[in-house]
């Protein structure tokens, strides 16, 4: 039986397994690329879309998904993250074409924003003092090692496989951290105060979501003026 102490030692490799999830995932897409070209016959801007949805949408929900932890408990939210990015993971590895495989990937985001910034406070209300700073350690060496790994995951699942297995691999990943994270850490949770603050939420959305696309396709649709009309997987 693994006294309290050492659980919590053993929920942090859970916790950085989950932050490798959503990690690898952002680079691991850019390797398969030609192959998912060449199977789905997508346009060049739909593959601009399958890298780029899952960060428009990550970044966009980050605040939201932090605050709303606080209230309604970390671990749960994470586990329904981890749930969502695994689920989504299924569609975009069966995806028949471009449209469902960028709607797999927005959904992926939302799992994403979900997982890490629970991830961070899960291990801001589990350790204390000098363990603190050792767990923060691990937890930022842990992505920063993934970013590394991502590419080469990919290539190797690509080749090995196929580039679906390259989103499947999150399937089982996911099964683990759902498990490991909920046998081995507690959950927590901010002593309510006061509501959830929808405005600023919605703000949130609105300033970071907008930002993030202009950033991501002002090379494309013009930075001070319209040079085409927008479109997305077909849709203009």
């Amino acid at each position: 039986m693994i006294d309290r102490s050492n659980r919590r030692w053993v929920g942090l490799v859970f916790i950085s397994l989950a932050v490798s999830l959503i990690i690898v995932d952002s680079t691991i897409v850019n390797v398969a690329v030609p192959s998912i070209v060449d199977e789905l016959k997508i346009s060049s801007t739909e593959v601009q879309w399958v890298q780029e949805a899952y960060t428009l949408v990550f970044a966009s929900l980050l605040l939201l998904f932090g605050s709303l932890a606080d209230r309604v408990g970390r671990r749960r939210l994470m586990l329904i993250g981890v749930v969502i990015f695994a689920l989504a993971s299924v569609f975009a590895a069966l995806a028949p074409d471009g449209r469902l495989l960028i709607l797999a990937r927005l959904v992926q985001g939302i799992g994403g924003a979900m997982i890490l910034p629970t991830t961070l406070s899960l291990i801001n209300a589990t350790f204390r003092g000098r363990e603190r700073g050792i767990a923060f350690a691990v937890w930022g060496s842990t992505i920063g090692g993934m970013a590394a790994l991502g590419p080469l995951l990919g290539g190797w699942l690509t080749t090995a496989f196929s580039w679906r297995w390259a989103f499947g691999i999150n399937v089982p990943l996911g099964l683990i951290i759902l498990v490991g994270v909920f046998l081995t850490i507690e959950e927590s949770r901010e002593p309510v105060r006061r509501g959830l603050d929808i405005v600023g939420a919605a703000l949130s959305v609105l300033l970071f979501g907008p930002l993030v696309f202009g950033l991501i396709e002002g090379r494309t649709y013009g930075w001070w003026s319209s040079d085409r009309p927008f479109s997305i997987a077909g849709w203009t």
